[in-house]
């Protein structure tokens, strides 16, 4: 019989575990893109990095990107941070010693002019033109997976999972679902 010592490990485990169900594998579109590991790895590295990141974009009120990739001797890596402004960030270089698998972008601070706790319609336009799929981190600390071989967006985690904006007003951008088709994206956007 299960103990309740053994029950709440469990429990903590299958909350750790749940969102990697949620990750698929980025598409292989170029000769240097490649799959997840499936293996949790790069979800650490992501919420690692954004973690660090999230409280300077906060700070100095801008985006932050980059890509995210494994080197030559299979060791996970981001590139050089890029700095945009409060609601955009161009990506740098494709970098040519990184196996890229995903892009990473902060959505900045909180602002009732932007629709910033669910990706943009562009920036799952700019993965799928890349052949990649992307994190986004927003102001109210939810992290999301772009997948663009499904053309979806899905939350990985909800409110607070990163770090937060204080200036975050939860019930300022209305219900935000756990995911969203590229089309429900669209609709989502023609609202505002």
């Amino acid at each position: 019989m299960p103990t309740a010592e053994s029950t709440g490990i469990l429990g903590r485990m299958l909350k750790l575990l749940l969102p990697l169900a949620l990750i698929a594998g980025p598409a292989v579109a170029q000769d240097n893109t490649a799959e997840s590991t499936g293996d949790g790895e790069e979800l650490a590295f992501i919420m690692d990095l954004f973690a660090e990141l999230q409280p300077r974009s906060v700070t100095e009120n801008r985006e932050l990107c980059g890509y995210i990739g494994y080197n030559r001797l299979g060791e996970l890596r981001a590139t050089r941070i890029m700095e945009g402004d409060e609601a955009s960030c161009l990506l740098p270089n494709w970098p040519i010693k990184l196996t890229v698998i995903a892009s990473f972008h902060t959505h900045s601070t909180f602002s009732r002019d932007y629709d910033s706790e669910v990706p943009s319609v562009i920036d799952i336009e700019t993965d799928e033109s890349s052949g990649i799929d992307g994190y986004v981190a927003t102001p109210g600390g939810r992290l999301w997976y772009v997948d663009t071989d499904t053309m979806t967006v899905s939350q990985i985690c909800g409110i607070g999972c990163l770090p937060q904006d204080p200036a975050f007003l939860a019930a300022a951008d209305g219900a935000v679902r756990a995911s969203y088709t590229y089309r429900g994206l669209q609709k989502r956007a023609a609202m505002r």
